[in-house]
């Protein structure tokens, strides 16, 4: 199936070559692809309150010359409808349209909430470029079945060399499921070398609690791209991530060396093309080199009976 993701990728990338690279020169750095979760902002019924907090969010860092790119899921109003397709025997193929057509409704909304938006729902990952030269914000729902909104909005941010950002109904990624675990952690930063081998381990399967399923992940991995991972319902936050400030959430690294030690909470951050790096403050727990190689050594964690930095016993929440 990744191949799909290959060929649909080369696509865009020819396309935006023929379209020419004047228009987004110097704009990268700025350049954020937000996957609105469905969960958060389009529940049953769509959460309107706080649509139009993100709506107003996103004018006012576009005023400030931030390039934002939405995408809307599918939330309680997609799986309303797939489950009573289902009843009419639905193959996999005409769920997934149905799904796509909820997502683009909920689209829909993102552009009635904000100041100026594009015209329509785009269909096309390489128009989010000519709406963002237009000075406007692209908006998506879903495009492809079988790519969940989360791989939409990574395939975008690849087009774009953006910084990917899901905003989702948990504070990050954690160590375990914060709804079924009190004691769950949330981890500053996690690799998508690790992102990935966790989802694989555990198998892709419908309705898993992971935070972003696996083309996402490959898509953001195979391009280098780093990610965030927020709550979705506090808006500040998601701003002060975008700004460069100090936020709480996860950074999903491309490096396979990514640092994930050190105490959880509010993390600052430097933002480069497409990249996030993370200003680090004293650390809980050091490092120690290796006198033959000089090669880090993980420090031990004190805690016997559960490691949350062991990718294989990582348990993820939405």
């Amino acid at each position: 199936m990744f191949e799909m993701f290959e060929n649909f990728s080369k696509q865009n990338e020819e396309a935006y070559k023929q379209k020419g690279q004047q228009s987004m020169h110097g704009m990268d750095s700025k350049v954020f692809v937000i996957s609105a979760g469905g969960s958060v902002f389009f529940d049953s019924p769509p959460n309107a309150e706080l649509i139009a907090k993100l709506a107003n969010s996103v004018d006012r860092l576009s005023g400030e010359g931030y390039k934002i790119v939405l995408v809307a899921g599918g939330g309680k109003t997609a799986r309303n409808y797939v489950e009573a397709a289902e009843q009419f025997n639905a193959n996999k193929f005409e769920l997934d349209k149905i799904g796509i057509a909820a997502t683009r409704l909920n689209a829909q909304l993102l552009i009635n909430a904000l100041q100026n938006p594009g015209n329509e729902v785009l269909t096309k990952v390489e128009d989010a470029a000519k709406v963002l030269d237009e000075g406007k914000v692209p908006v998506f729902g879903g495009l492809i079945p079988s790519f969940t909104t989360d791989a939409v909005a990574a395939l975008i941010a690849e087009y774009l060399d953006a910084t990917f950002i899901n905003l989702t109904n948990v504070e990050g990624i954690y160590s375990s499921d914060p709804r079924k675990n009190t004691g769950a952690e949330l981890l500053q930063e996690i690799s998508y070398e690790k992102l990935v081998e966790m989802i694989v381990k555990k198998g892709s399967k419908p309705g898993q609690n992971i935070v972003l399923d696996l083309p996402c992940c490959l898509i953001l991995q195979r391009s280098n791209l780093n990610g965030l991972v927020l709550n979705g319902n506090n808006i500040e936050n998601f701003e002060r991530a975008v700004r460069g400030k100090q936020f709480n959430g996860t950074v999903i690294s491309g490096s396979e060396d990514a640092d994930i030690s050190g105490p959880v909470g509010e993390i600052e951050t430097e933002i480069i093309p497409g990249k996030i790096k993370p200003a680090r403050k004293k650390r809980k727990f050091s490092k120690p080199s290796s006198r033959k190689t000089g090669k880090k050594i993980p420090q031990k964690t004190k805690r016997d009976e559960f490691d949350p930095h062991d990718v294989y016993r990582i348990d993820f929440g939405r």
